[in-house]
Formats: structure tokens, sequence, C-alpha cells
């Protein structure tokens, strides 16, 4: 496997062109390599929105899989999208069509000569791509990167301190790939999102985002259900989102039990981004949604029940919150606190 990305990557491997190295041109063609998944993009945007401020006449391409094409279209700073279906592939590689699928994709890949490729996600497949690009690629260095296989398939690795959040370390990333420093607060850079929801609910509601890809990252359904008791009693009624037919019955039943509760219908990445930017807060599990509702400035606050708010937390300018931890469940009392604190701050 190791030797035949090898063969597809060594094109680009040996001393670093100018693009990485020295002074980059004024409308640089520059190209982000990160794909999945859905919170990871959205930690990638502020990227956009640095380079966009340094090189305001640059090309800005984007590879991303094809199911999150959405999220980084919302951003105007934005050039060019290039969908890739790596998580389809991959299950088909004995049909024809996936093969001219990825002939296709390649093609277009391949039309532009880039000044600078960056892989903020470090992965083989990511690196797979970079060596197929055309132009001088660069990835974090070892401390950092989170395949370490992928390594010699860039031209320039940097180090970063490991402690940083992941947006500072993408932030970083692309500074010192095209020689800058990032000073500028976080800006997500998404637009106004004017997209029609008939059955959004009327006056203010929550957005309770309970659903998560892992068990151990789940929120005790209890503690939703007295969370959403709590909020119908100062007038904020509870939405809940799902993706999948067990999470569709799991938001039902939780909706049940919550006075004025609604299920949202299942939604496209646009719905809920634009669901998001309508709510008055939304509280939800370390999950892409939560991240979105994060990055349209809506208050947020996030439950992390087996991860690290220090590596991926919300960030921003609104009121955010970050509780829990590395499997530390956050309590309903801290949930409503840091809730009243976020109502208390929107003007009626």
């Amino acid at each position: 496997m190791i030797a035949a990305v090898y063969q597809v990557c060594r094109g680009t491997i040996g001393t670093p062109p100018d693009g990485l190295s020295g002074t980059m041109p004024r409308m640089p063609n520059i190209l982000l390599v990160r794909m999945s998944s859905m919170g990871d993009l959205i930690h990638t945007l502020p990227v956009v929105s640095d380079l966009r401020a340094h090189f305001p006449d640059a090309r800005i391409d984007w590879v991303a899989e094809e199911q999150y094409v959405e999220l980084p279209a919302l951003h105007p700073g934005v050039s060019h999208i290039l969908p890739i279906a790596i998580r389809r592939w991959r299950k088909r590689l004995w049909s024809r069509a996936v093969w001219q699928e990825i002939r296709a994709f390649l093609d277009q890949l391949q039309q532009v000569r880039y000044d600078a490729i960056i892989d903020p996600q470090g992965l083989l497949k990511s690196a797979w791509v970079c060596g197929r690009a055309r132009g001088p690629s660069c990835a974090f260095d070892r401390s950092n990167i989170r395949d370490r296989f992928a390594l010699p398939f860039y031209d320039r690795t940097f180090a970063i301190p490991t402690g940083d959040h992941v947006i500072t370390k993408n932030r970083k990333l692309a500074g010192l790939a095209l020689g800058y420093t990032p000073e500028a607060a976080i800006h997500y850079g998404i637009r106004n999102v004017d997209h029609a929801l008939p059955w959004l609910p009327q006056g203010r509601f929550a957005a309770l985002l309970t659903n998560t890809a892992r068990a151990a990252k789940e929120w005790p359904e209890a503690h939703w259900i007295t969370l959403g008791q709590q909020l119908h009693t100062v007038g904020i009624r509870s939405l809940f989102t799902w993706g999948s037919e067990p999470e569709r019955v799991r938001s039902e039943r939780l909706a049940a039990a919550i006075p004025d509760a609604q299920v949202a219908p299942r939604l496209t990445l646009l719905d809920a981004t634009a669901m998001l930017s309508h709510a008055t807060l939304a509280v939800g599990v370390d999950t892409g949604f939560t991240h979105i509702a994060n990055a349209v400035e809506t208050p947020t606050i996030a439950l992390f029940c087996d991860s690290d708010p220090n590596h991926a937390g919300v960030m921003g300018d609104q009121y955010v919150a970050n509780l829990g931890g590395v499997q530390v469940q956050p309590t309903v009392a801290q949930v409503w606190q840091h809730a009243s604190a976020a109502l208390a701050r929107i003007t009626p």
C-alpha cells in the first residue's frame, strides 16, 4: 500500500519550489486539501479568510468529499471546489465507472498549476491528492500529522506547537507555507444563508444537537429532556435534528417528553446551516452541526463527553462554552448555567 502511494506521489518530492520557500506571487493559485469530516472542514474555513486577507486576488481552490461540498461553498473566498468521492470509490474499486470518475477528478485537479498546496488533513488519501496535483505541497510535521506514513509525500512540513487548538494549527500551517503570520481574530467567513425553511419554529428556539457517530460522545437522553423542559419554562422551544432512522426515532422520543418541542425534517448541510443561523441558541455534542452553529455565530454550548475541547472546542466572538472532556460528562446544571448566561445576553 505504502509503495503504491509513493509511486503516485513521488513526482512532487525534492527541492521545494519557490511557492513554499520564496516570495509568493501577488495572485497565487492555492489549493486546500481538506476532504472530511464536517467539523474538520469548518475548522479550515478561517484559513480561507486569512488567505483572502493577505492575497485578495488569489485563486483559492478546495478539494472536499462530495457530501461536504456545500460547506466550503458557503465561504465567498473559495474560488472553486473540486468534489472527490474516496469514501464511495473505495467500496467499488473494481468498477470501471469508478475509475472513469477518478480519471475525471484527476483531469480537473491538474488543470491548474498551484503555487502552494496545503494539506491540514495529513492522511495517505490527502497525500495522494497532493501528489497528483501540480505544485509544491505542505503539511504538519511528525508531531502533528495524523498519519506519519504520509510524511514523505510532501515537499515541506512545518512544526507547530502540539497543544494549539486545531483552528490555530490550520491557520499557522497556511501562514508558514505562504509567508505570513495569522494575527486577526478567527473569522469563519460564512455568507448569509438565504434559504427558505417553511417548517422553522416561530419565535425563539434552541437547536438541540444530540446525535454523534460514537456512542461514547452522546449525552444521556434524560439530560436532554431536563434541559428542554427548562428551556420551555423561559419561552424557548426545542428543535431536534437527525440524520438516520435510529436518530429520527430517538429525536421524536425526546421531543415527545418536552412541551412544544419539534423534530426537524431530514436536513441537507445548507438546510442545517440556515436553521442554525436562525436559532436563538445551540446546544450540541461534539458533532459537525455544533461546529456549524458556532461558525454562523449562534451562541453555542458544546458538550464533550469523550473528547478534548482544548483540541477542537468551539471558538467565536459570540457566547460560546465548552463543557466536559474525555470521559467527563457535563451536568445539566452546568449546561443550564451557561444557557441562562447566553440567553441573558440576547435582546428579546
